[in-house]
């Protein structure tokens, strides 16, 4: 019985040993090395929304981006680009930001460098100008990089001539990188092409109208698509068909580089001819007869009746 207690008090004894020892280490071996930011986003996050003017030229930026008011680029992100934490806001929020896409990308500069002047080494104003953008961004987006220089947005920043020439930042902008839909991009347009400018008034509408066709293009897609998983169940040949669908997926693919040729004729034309694609494999379906039902090996039931009668008949006989 002595030796029971003496055992437990000791177990006791060890384990206060351990509590205390645990109490002593883990402050020392828990704690986080104190090491500076080390990325361009760990800095500049720093000084989002630093003053209640930028929180309102963000506000209004955005109020005006989801009325589809476009002269919100030309009044208000001049001022917002003044300032390093509105940059950081409007790029946390985009595409970019979504597929890591960080400053040093576009900007240059090491975004592994631990002080702010070594980060900040080999940044570059030049490439980042507007007019030296389409290159900067080609680097990442070469198929519309690719149909952009035969376009005469292209020609006419190349030329450097006055007046409107679209660079890649006039659509998308530079740090928000937004992608416009076909609800805004007449509205967008008509901010060069008008009865002022004179320049095309007729466009804008016509790209809306392009744009559009898209979804017409998505819908028959999905139509020849559940056309052909229905044909495959009953047994049907639908590698005709098959090969249709996948010519209008192609044209569907392509179709985002496509329009930065800014070629609306030739951007309908493809459309069409992904539509067409997409309803020959719907043609095909619908006009192929149904598969003949699969003749059926004779069955357990027919293998026993024969047997079953050949018992009856040699029992007969005897």
């Amino acid at each position: 019985m002595k030796n029971s207690l003496k055992i437990i008090i000791g177990l006791i004894h060890v384990l206060l040993a351990i509590a205390i020892l645990q109490l002593l280490v883990q402050p020392v071996t828990a704690a986080p090395p104190d090491l500076p930011n080390n990325s361009c986003a760990d800095c500049h996050r720093k000084l989002i929304f630093t003053s209640e003017e930028q929180r309102q030229f963000v506000d209004i930026r955005i109020k005006h981006l989801e009325s589809g008011i476009s002269c919100s680029i030309v009044c208000h992100e001049d001022k917002l680009n003044k300032s390093i934490a509105s940059t950081y806001a409007m790029w946390s929020v985009s595409t970019h930001a979504l597929f890591d896409v960080t400053c040093e990308k576009c900007h240059g500069g090491d975004p592994l460098a631990i002080t702010k002047e070594d980060a900040h080494i080999g940044v570059s104003k030049i490439k980042i100008a507007r007019a030296n953008t389409p290159e900067s961004c080609g680097k990442c987006h070469e198929p519309e990089l690719d149909e952009f220089k035969n376009s005469e947005h292209f020609k006419k920043l190349e030329s450097g001539e006055e007046g409107p020439a679209p660079a890649c930042i006039t659509c998308h902008q530079a740090h928000s990188v937004r992608v416009l839909t076909s609800s805004e991009i007449e509205d967008f347009c008509s901010n060069c092409h008008n009865r002022i400018t004179g320049i095309d008034p007729a466009v804008p509408k016509k790209a809306e109208e392009a744009l559009s066709s898209i979804k017409e293009l998505q819908v028959e897609i999905s139509k020849a698509r559940g056309a052909i998983i229905s044909a495959k169940a009953s047994g049907k040949d639908v590698t005709t068909a098959e090969d249709e669908l996948e010519a209008a997926r192609a044209i569907l693919k392509h179709i985002p580089s496509v329009w930065h040729r800014f070629n609306l004729t030739f951007f309908e034309t493809e459309v069409t001819e992904g539509i067409e694609d997409a309803r020959r494999a719907q043609n095909i379906m619908a006009e192929m007869p149904a598969a003949s039902p699969p003749v059926k090996a004779p069955g357990f039931e027919v293998i026993l009746l024969i047997s079953c009668l050949l018992i009856a008949y040699f029992l007969k006989k005897r």
